[in-house]
């Protein structure tokens, strides 16, 4: 088996509208619409190693600091990599800048994720998600 197959047009493109979707919900400070990006039993892990598994309770989460720390910030997400381990199995990275205008976490942040996604009744959804922040330039 090549667990470096790199996915076909179509799937590509659902991985891209699935990228896409979490940047809409992010946007949009809707936790539920993030959260059914998920799994039932999604595993994510934040930026601050907490871990936190099922899509309700990520969805839950999201809800809480999109009315809180993230109150109004928007992110842009961009698929670096996308590769096949399986047909129904691909691992992804996804470069994220969150714009954050006030409050405690004001300003830039960019971040990677590293996301395993499944196929589910043909569909691709997040079955894990790990979120790394990248280090502030110094100034």
């Amino acid at each position: 088996m090549n667990h470096t197959a790199v996915p076909d047009e179509h799937d590509r493109t659902a991985i891209e509208r699935l990228v896409q979707a979490l940047e809409t919900a992010w946007n949009a400070g809707d936790g539920v619409a993030f959260g059914a990006t998920m799994t039932d039993n999604a595993d994510f892990v934040t930026i601050r190693a907490e871990h936190f598994i099922g899509r309700d309770v990520i969805a839950a989460g999201h809800a809480e600091i999109f009315r809180t720390v993230f109150l109004g910030s928007t992110i842009r997400d961009t698929v670096d990599t996308a590769r096949l381990l399986t047909p129904d199995l691909a691992l992804v990275h996804v470069r994220s800048a969150l714009d954050v205008p006030a409050g405690p976490l004001a300003g830039r942040h960019d971040a990677l994720f590293s996301g395993e996604l499944v196929r589910e009744t043909k569909k691709w959804v997040i079955d894990a998600f790990h979120n790394t922040l990248a280090p502030r330039a110094p100034r």
